[in-house]
């Protein structure tokens, strides 16, 4: 069916339909909408992790708005995408130094859950879900390193999805 039959199509349909239906469309677009949010929210956050996780620097400042500011437990305040990519080459750095002196640090794992996105407007939402760190033990165990919660506050600019503000919340004072 060419172009042209396919739009005279869709205007003698649009003309029939019911007066309901285009606010019925509407509805149906707005939905379809914040669904594709919050899958788009969700993959930035498993984005966030597998930067962690991998100690990719620039995935994990790329999940970040260039404004954002993430609070650590005990008062600790990262600004700015530039200070929050340090978190990680930071880790790497640290991690070289280790191996180097023939003291390798165990790989951590990080797992986030229990997700809860509260869609704001068009460009703002709220995150929080709990987070473990994990590594690996002796004889094949798991060690819990840090359980606590993600408090976020997310934009959306240019089309995409960033953490405006994060804030890390420890189980254990």
């Amino acid at each position: 069916m060419g172009t042209r039959t396919s739009a005279v199509m869709y205007a003698v349909v649009s003309a029939a339909a019911p007066a309901g239906a285009s606010a019925r469309a509407d509805e149906d677009a707005a939905t379809t909408q914040q669904l594709l949010d919050r899958a788009e929210i969700e993959e930035l956050i498993t984005r966030y992790v597998t930067a962690l996780d991998t100690r990719d620097a620039d995935m994990y400042a790329g999940v970040f708005a260039e404004d954002a500011v993430y609070e650590l437990p005990g008062n600790v305040v990262h600004q700015g995408r530039v200070a929050i990519r340090k978190i990680v080459t930071d880790l790497q750095e640290s991690r070289a130094r280790n191996d180097a002196a023939g003291k390798p640090s165990p790989s951590l794992y990080h797992a986030m859950f229990n997700h809860s996105i509260e869609l704001m407007d068009a460009t703002h939402a709220q995150h929080q879900c709990y987070a473990q760190t994990v590594r690996a033990a002796e004889g094949g165990q798991f060690i819990v390193g840090f359980m606590g919660r993600y408090e976020d506050y997310l934009v959306k600019q240019d089309g995409r999805w960033y953490i405006q503000s994060r804030k890390l919340v420890s189980f254990v004072q």
